[in-house]
């Protein structure tokens, strides 16, 4: 899991800072940020695709009725993009609040 994550977030991390060279220049100013770029770097280029699970229950979700036994796909950038959650979900902002809170390896801050 480390090489895929790992791999996906610096290649991802290294386009965005390309695509956001204000964020470059932010990040040029002022070196102390990276700890947060990094957690922006992998909400943004969020390193796993989706994870899928087999519902053990009967629950409705959003409106919509997922039955026991039913595979559900959860996509993470999905979620990391959400913009009724977070502002301006489309942009890498290396010192956004709470750049930590972000849904790349599920819920709650992880730590390796």
């Amino acid at each position: 899991g480390g090489n895929d994550t790992t791999r996906n977030s610096t290649s991802g991390g290294l386009l965005a800072l390309n695509q956001f060279p204000d964020q470059y220049a932010k990040l040029q100013a002022d070196p102390s940020v990276i700890p947060n770029m990094v957690a922006e770097i992998i909400r943004w280029q969020t390193p796993l695709a989706y994870m899928r699970r087999t519902a053990t229950q009967d629950v409705e979700l959003g409106g919509k009725t997922i039955r026991k036994g039913d595979k559900v796909a959860m996509w993470y950038v999905s979620g990391n993009r959400d913009e009724t959650v977070i502002e301006n979900p489309n942009e890498l902002v290396i010192d956004r609040d709470r750049a930590r809170q972000h849904l790349s390896f599920g819920f709650g801050i992880h730590r390796c």
